[in-house]
């Protein structure tokens, strides 16, 4: 009787022992294989600020020389420049008043350049003056379209390209002239 006492007890011993080497080899099966965690996210690159609508006025002297508008910019603070589009500019002076309109633009902060892209159209009185590309300059107060031109106003048509038009001169210079059409309503001078 003695015998089976003593086996008991250490088969229980045993028992035990295996049973908590089989817990702890789960532990560290679970605990210890997981798998690696997942690689961070990629971080997005920053968008520029974005704006619903901008409005600059430049005043000169007292004076306002020009309003800029845009439906949309987005500023771009390492370039200095505003990236707009929906652009509406007004210039003003002695007897001027000049309109253009554009699909698109990019305006520098730093030197107050603005180009204009897209459907450009510049607009006084009934003269009407399209092209693709234009950029105002601020220092010499002028308009320059590298680009293809075509100009209209009631009866006339002149076509070229490299067009200049200085602002506070009241002139207007095609450097490239291709065509002009003038119709006339009555030789003898009556409409």
């Amino acid at each position: 009787m003695g015998r089976g006492t003593y086996g008991r007890g250490r088969s229980q011993w045993l028992w035990a022992l295996g049973v908590m080497a089989f817990l702890g080899v789960g532990a560290w099966g679970l605990w210890g294989h997981r798998p690696p965690p997942p690689p961070p996210k990629a971080a997005i690159p920053a968008q520029p600020p974005r704006m619903e609508g901008l409005s600059l006025t430049e005043i000169h002297e007292g004076d306002k020389t020009w309003v800029l508008e845009a439906k949309k910019a987005d500023f771009h603070p390492d370039q200095t420049t505003i990236s707009i589009s929906g652009v509406r500019v007004e210039f003003f002076g002695p007897g001027e008043d000049i309109r253009v309109k554009a699909e698109a633009g990019l305006f520098n902060t730093k030197t107050r350049v603005l180009t204009l892209t897209g459907q450009v159209e510049m607009k006084r009185g009934d003269l009407l003056i399209q092209t693709r590309v234009a950029t105002f300059a601020p220092a010499e107060r002028a308009l320059l379209a590298p680009e293809e031109v075509v100009i209209t106003e009631p009866g006339l048509r002149v076509e070229g390209k490299e067009m200049r038009v200085e602002l506070a001169a009241k002139k207007l210079v095609i450097a490239q002239h291709h065509l002009t059409e003038f119709q006339v309503k009555d030789w003898r001078g009556k409409k």
